[in-house]
């Protein structure tokens, strides 16, 4: 019995607390408002979902914001994981040569994209 309320805890703490949602654009015309979501999230305890499934449309300031939400996490030793990559952006990500950078540690029970 206590192994199973500890086994729901243990699940409890690994899902994600803050969801970053990106949408079909994720480019510099959309960034304020990217920017604004991701601070949003950070304010919610970790770990962190970063659901970029549904982009279609994304450049080089939308790469820069998603790494810089990455980078945040990291200095602060917070757990992120991806919850899908659309094609798209796996390109840019390729592209731009940051994929290392977008990859997180530790991510716990957040689930990563292949």
């Amino acid at each position: 019995m206590a192994m199973d309320a500890k086994q729901t805890v243990d699940d409890a703490l690994a899902e994600p607390c803050g969801r970053v949602v990106l949408g079909g654009g994720c480019t510099i015309h959309e960034a304020a408002a990217i920017k604004a979501h991701m601070l949003e999230q950070l304010a919610r305890p970790s770990p962190y979902e970063i659901d970029g499934s549904a982009v279609e449309r994304i450049d080089a300031a939308g790469v820069q914001l998603i790494v810089a939400f990455a980078l945040d996490c990291l200095e602060r030793s917070l757990a992120y994981g991806w919850n899908g990559r659309s094609e798209a952006l796996e390109q840019a990500i390729e592209l731009l040569s940051v994929g290392a950078l977008l990859e997180s540690p530790g991510a716990g029970g957040v689930s990563s994209s292949d």
